[in-house]
């Protein structure tokens, strides 16, 4: 019978403490957009079909994780409890695997003291509670590198169970997650300078045998790789900022630089206490390729080719980070010394955790659940037969996976707007509506400020406003006795009916022969490229990163208007740094009458007070159009 030391049964102590952070509240905070997506793409009447239609074609993974959900799902049912619990089970096991691994690398203590921070930090504990591959891809990436460490540094002769277990490990990275595939590449292709020259051909084979198993996903693979990916035109993640690699440093550490500069602390007191001797060794080598190199491999990717850059891809790395930094620590003998220094590493952790970042309290992911049960509570306050709703979601089955568990959810009218054809649709109905009351709510979409304009037209009373992460859910109301909720407050309004000059050059383009109200428009000609100017600072205007503006109006033309579009421009020093432009037949004319337009943008551009600021009308078509009623808000962020 195998005998455990002290130290293993403080590791077993660690693992029970880390399965309570992981499994406390995992079912209870609503399922995340790449969870629901997931669910719904298992609605396919066969395996095959589903591997077609809801991997190959619609995912960015390889087919091991939506296989598994596809039997998983189909034995025992789709609740939260159901679907999260195997990742999180996964999640647990990787911690005795990253002790394991640290014994390989640097010995006991230095592996319990990577283990204690790895079991209360934010980072492995969020995504070891996701139905997504990074809980997967993170324990079959600790059983490569146990399995591997096992094999470079303590298999006195070659074991088959531990090239198994290297195998297993690296067909289950490969299946998981592209990015857990690129770490098992880069841990076997440093193993072929390190693994003894006799056992160098059966480490070889260890290395086909995976590449066999990986054969049912190679069309996947190929087909997912060809068509660009998370970012480019196709796409919808943008490219890393240049200190992109310190940012993730600081994500895995709670974004918390008090944290790191403790932890810190805490290793420069254990050099002088534990007086350890600082030596340099291949494992140090490979611990910090291992953590930096997929990093930078995500970055220049990113920059130069396609973008994928995100924190989550580098789970399966992150690890190692850990190791590195306790690594010089193994002392011959456990004593109270030891104990304290892992004590201290656990309080810091957790209190870091629980506390200072509130990770059980807060939203990291938009809130369907709360969306659907906010909505449903509010269709029963305003009446299901006098209210109009409207969500903003990526997929119906989003927001019906929870809105079907309440009897007063709302009809949704629509499911999606945050373009130019859903707003003229929305537009439509609300004109058209007898509603008194408008719930419209959205979740992990772009929540386009022009939708809040088009509402409070026919709606103009605000009575209930409930903003979550990324998602929320404003009422809006005809009756002007109800109560106002309070929503973000106009910073600036900018209004020109034109009927005195107030605007550069508005003299040129002042007229009267046709206006919506008063005596005035503005009147662009077919030889008039640029209408009159709005000019102003970025301070003056309230503009700076976050604040949203809101620009809606009324044009005239006698023609459909092919390119005439409303810009507003940020220039700096004789540089721009920001133009949108949006075309006013996204509105198009309707009975040859005036018609109405909106324009909407929250700044996520770095502005500066001195930026100027220009609001203009830009007559690329050269036609015959007038502008009137036009009105220009900026919301404080």
């Amino acid at each position: 019978m195998k005998r455990f030391d002290l130290e293993d049964k403080i590791a077993g102590v660690l693992v029970f403490i880390g399965a309570l952070f992981r499994f406390y509240n995992y079912n209870n905070w609503s399922l995340s957009n790449d969870e629901l997506s997931a669910i719904t793409r298992l609605n396919y009447s066969s395996f095959s079909e589903m591997i077609e239609q809801g991997v190959r074609l619609t995912d960015m993974h390889p087919i091991g994780v939506q296989s598994f959900l596809w039997i998983w799902t189909h034995l025992f049912g789709v609740s939260e409890e159901v679907l999260r619990f195997p990742f999180v089970f996964l999640g647990i096991l990787s911690i005795p695997l990253l002790y394991l691994t640290g014994k390989n690398f640097f010995g006991k203590f230095p592996a319990l003291m990577a283990t204690t921070v790895f079991v209360a930090l934010e980072f492995p504990i969020l995504y070891a509670q996701l139905a997504r591959p990074y809980s997967p891809g993170l324990f079959f990436s600790l059983l490569v590198l146990y399995s591997w460490s096992t094999m470079m540094w303590k298999s006195q002769s070659w074991s088959w169970k531990t090239a198994l277990l290297f195998v297993i490990g690296g067909v289950g990275t490969m299946y998981s997650h592209y990015f857990s595939f690129l770490f098992t590449a880069i841990v076997g292709l440093a193993g072929l300078f390190l693994i003894q020259r006799e056992n160098r051909l059966k480490y070889l084979a260890c290395g086909l045998l995976m590449f066999l198993f990986y054969i049912p996903n190679v069309n996947v693979f190929l087909y997912q790789f060809s068509i660009g990916g998370l970012g480019g035109s196709e796409g919808w993640l943008g490219p890393p900022e240049k200190d992109a690699i310190w940012k993730y440093v600081l994500y895995c550490f709670n974004e918390s630089v008090f944290l790191l500069l403790m932890l810190f602390v805490l290793i420069v007191i254990m050099f002088f206490v534990l007086r350890v001797q600082v030596r340099w060794k291949v494992q140090h080598s490979m611990a910090l390729l291992f953590f930096i190199l997929p990093a930078l491999i995500a970055y220049f990717y990113s920059v130069y080719k396609n973008p994928v850059f995100q924190y989550s891809i580098l789970l399966f790395s992150f690890p190692c980070i850990l190791l590195l930094m306790f690594s010089w620590f193994e002392t011959p003998v456990f004593n109270k010394r030891n104990y304290a220094f892992l004590i201290l590493a656990l309080l810091l952790t957790s209190y870091s955790t629980i506390l200072a970042q509130q990770f059980y309290s807060k939203q990291n992911f938009a809130p369907f659940k709360l969306v659907a049960e906010k909505m449903a509570d509010y269709n029963a306050k305003y009446g299901s037969k006098k209210t109009l709703a409207t969500v903003n979601v990526i997929h119906p089955n989003y927001i019906h996976y929870y809105s079907k568990r309440y009897p007063s959810s709302p009809v949704f009218e629509q499911y999606l707007c945050n373009r130019a054809a859903h707003f003229v649709e929305l537009k439509q109905m609300v004109d058209t509506s007898t509603a008194q009351t408008m719930i419209h709510g959205w979740s992990n979409n772009y929540h386009a400020p022009e939708v809040e304009m088009i509402i409070a037209e026919k709606f103009p009373y605000l009575v209930q406003f409930d903003p979550f992460f990324n998602a929320g859910v404003m009422v809006y109301s005809k009756d002007s006795t109800m109560p106002i909720a309070l929503s973000p407050e106009t910073l600036i309004v900018v209004s020109n009916n034109f009927e005195k000059p107030s605007w550069q050059n508005d003299e040129k383009f002042r007229s009267d022969s046709l206006s919506l109200e008063g005596n005035w428009s503005m009147r662009m000609n077919p030889d008039q490229d640029y209408s009159a100017t709005y000019k102003s600072s970025a301070a003056n205007l309230g503009f700076e990163k976050g604040s949203v503006y809101q620009m809606s109006c009324k044009y005239f033309s006698d023609t459909i208007l092919t390119d005439v579009v409303f810009v507003v421009s940020i220039d700096r020093k004789g540089e721009n740094v920001l133009w949108r432009g949006v075309q006013l037949h996204d509105f198009p004319i309707e009975n040859a009458s005036w018609t109405s337009f909106y324009a909407g943008y929250k700044l996520v551009e770095d502005i500066l007070p001195d930026d100027e600021v220009s609001i203009y009308f830009f007559n690329a078509s050269k036609q015959k159009f007038f502008i009137d009623d036009f009105v220009f808000r900026v919301l404080e962020k």
